[in-house]
């Protein structure tokens, strides 16, 4: 069924679909009472005018298709639609004055009503071109657009879309189209601010002055006191309700001051994502964390009256290598202090020798800022970089999961767990009257440090093997050694006294024995006025570090090979050791001498020099000897030594100053030894 030159047909194939049939059409059709305004041809049907057909078979169609005539003035409308994808994308992007994007529902209407209005308008066009090539008048604008209106419900099956159905509606929004383009579809509801009661800048800012409140107002009170400022100013009065849809309107500008910067910067800011090394020794991420274990103990006042509590906790110092999160140091303390952060890192030097056979130091250190300016010396010690973390950022140390490993899988599990922290929701914590019942099984502070260790001790046991796996990943040059200088200036302990330099070296009492240390460098001795501390590894007391009181000198001393007195008792590398102490005396002695004979000549040279000064005075003075003569002196200053001798020989005893057997012609006969 359509229309066809302002004709409602019917195609053969329908009216032979129980209507009439083929012989009765043809026979009706030669006979001249049906009219046939298309013939048929190749993939297209006959079309007859349904006003022609007899009554009967007129009454059948009518009764076949009731709408009939509306489906057919509508197909045209209908199939002249095609997608506008231009549209699409327009409204996709489409920002509103608040922010917000269109929904897909109103982007999808939007586009189906300017796809309908633009086939509208291309339909009229083209039937105006077409009665203009007949050399006929244009189509009657108000009967085009009645038509198309009425087909509008048929379009919305296929064509989604929310244009007026009114002619002379749908007539003044086609010309708005093509005025104003795609913007004209948007409702003015979504701008609307007719009813707004906040609107300048005065009024928005002093709302949001009172949501960002630190005492986080509630909407009832921000109501109550904008009112008292809305009444002085004029405004329109608030409810309660206006002011809970500003504060969601308002929340990233009012958060930070309602709940912290530090909350806004972990809950609002862009977070960075990062991913673990691949290799250990090239990140450490160090921390302190209260155990969450209890322990009792015992303390007794000055009238001697004893009080036990047990509520104590101790400090787990971590240096965690976040590869796989392996414990490469840690170190137990009351609390967090910088000799708590340097025992634990002390522990990871000697943990990284016991892995790999030396003491190695890592590429990247990463700590908090506590006691950053004591810190930072040992921190560049122990790591190649050192990054300290923003304050109050949790996130970005890697060490801070870890504690809630340590806490939930190992912690938990004791008697004397004491919970996770006084923000935590109080239904997870655990039962403070069992806490209570079980307080004096509790263990004490030695206890406590055992339950640590054992955690530790685990936690090594069963993440070494793939930390040893993961060793092979590490680069040659991301291998950095801790020398064992560096190891014993920061880590090493003292007797807290000083020593001075002896014969026999330096004889510090370590660990109650009296030890001898001594080194091969030639310097040492030139210090022998120095008090020197001594530096040592308990665990290792066959090098010490011995350094001055102000700092400035500082050398690696070996404890002395010990001699046996009888040969019959020497052993292998009993001479090797005694030719080494014979090699470095004899420079030593060498040294003395070279540095001795440097300095006679030097003193050879000055009386030279000033021996030829007082030949310059003599010439220019004219002074006379006490015999009266002047030059024979001057004539004496530029003879050779020999013709001096010549005229004038004395003979000079050695003095003390000056050893027998020395020449100031041949210094370089001098010896000491």
């Amino acid at each position: 069924m359509e229309m066809y030159n302002n004709a409602l047909c019917i195609s053969h194939a329908e009216l032979t679909d129980g209507i009439m049939s083929a012989a009765n059409i043809k026979l009706l059709r030669h006979r001249g009472q049906i009219t046939q305004v298309r013939r048929a041809c190749y993939g297209t049907s006959a079309l007859y005018v349904v006003e022609s057909l007899p009554v009967q078979y007129r009454a059948e169609v009518y009764r076949r298709y009731p709408d009939l005539k509306e489906q057919a003035e509508s197909k045209p409308f209908v199939e002249s639609v095609e997608p506008d994808g231009k549209a699409m994308q327009f409204f996709a992007d489409y920002v509103l004055s608040d922010g917000r994007n269109l929904t897909t529902e109103k982007q999808r209407e939007y586009a189906n009503n300017c796809s309908v209005l633009a086939a509208f308008g291309q339909m009229l066009d083209r039937a105006n071109s077409h009665r203009m090539r007949q050399s006929k008048g244009r189509i009657n604008a108000g009967e085009f657009w009645a038509k198309a209106a009425a087909a509008l419900p048929r379009l919305c099956d296929r064509w989604p879309n929310s244009l007026p159905q009114s002619p002379r509606r749908l007539r003044m929004k086609y010309a708005e189209y093509q005025a104003q383009g795609y913007e004209c579809m948007i409702s003015r509801k979504f701008q609307n601010k007719n009813a707004a009661k906040v609107l300048d800048e005065e009024q928005t800012a002093s709302l949001q002055v009172l949501l960002a409140h630190h005492n986080n107002l509630p909407d009832t009170e921000v109501a109550r006191r904008y009112n008292q400022v809305a009444n002085v100013k004029g405004w329109p009065q608030i409810t309660a309700s206006a002011v809970a849809v500003w504060r969601e309107k308002c929340d990233l500008v009012t958060a930070a001051a309602r709940r912290g910067a530090t909350n806004f910067r972990n809950e609002r800011t862009m977070q960075v994502k990062r991913r673990r090394p691949s290799a250990p020794f090239l990140m450490w991420s160090l921390d302190g964390w209260t155990c969450e274990l209890l322990f009792q103990q015992t303390t007794v006042n000055k009238q001697g009256q004893r009080t036990t509590t047990y509520h104590n906790r101790l400090t787990l110092e971590v240096v965690l290598d976040p590869c796989c999160d392996y414990p490469i140091g840690y170190a137990i303390g009351s609390h967090e202090t910088p000799a708590l952060i340097t025992e634990a890192l002390r522990n990871a030097a000697q943990h990284s020798r016991e892995l790999t056979g030396q003491m190695l130091r890592s590429c990247q250190i990463q700590c908090d800022r506590y006691a950053i300016k004591t810190m930072t010396d040992l921190y560049e010690v122990m790591a190649h970089y050192v990054t300290p973390a923003r304050a109050h950022n949790a996130k970005t140390k890697p060490v801070e999961p870890y504690f809630k490993h340590l806490n939930v899988d190992y912690c938990q599990k004791f008697d004397n767990w004491s919970g996770y922290g006084v923000t935590t929701n109080p239904k997870k914590q655990p039962n403070s009257e069992a806490l209570n019942a079980l307080r004096h099984h509790f263990p004490d502070e030695q206890g406590v440090r055992e339950q640590i260790h054992q955690i530790m001790a685990y936690e090594r046991a069963t993440k070494r093997e793939k930390f040893m796996q993961m060793l092979g990943n590490l680069k040659e040059e991301n291998r950095l050694s801790l020398s064992k200088e560096s190891y014993l200036l920061y880590f090493g302990a003292t007797t807290g006294l000083t020593n001075a330099l002896e014969g026999c070296g330096l004889r510090p009492t370590l660990l109650g024995i009296k030890r001898d240390y001594d080194c091969f460098d030639l310097t040492f001795r030139e210090h022998a006025g120095e008090k020197w501390q001594v530096r040592f590894d308990p665990d290792d007391l066959t090098e010490v570090l011995a350094v001055n009181e102000d700092g400035s000198r500082r050398y690696m001393l070996r404890e002395k090979y010990v001699q046996p007195m009888a040969l019959a008792e020497r052993r292998p590398g009993d001479a090797e050791q005694l030719a080494a102490v014979r090699d470095f005396n004899k420079q030593l002695e060498h040294h003395v001498t070279e540095q001795l004979g440097e300095a006679w000549q030097t003193v050879d040279r000055m009386i030279q020099d000033t021996d030829r000064q007082d030949a310059l005075l003599l010439g220019r003075l004219l002074l006379t000897d006490s015999h009266g003569q002047h030059k024979l002196p001057a004539a004496q200053q530029r003879m050779s030594q020999a013709a001096i001798a010549d005229v004038q020989y004395e003979t000079v005893e050695p003095t003390p100053a000056m050893p027998v057997g020395w020449q100031a012609e041949d210094p370089e006969n001098f010896d000491i030894f």
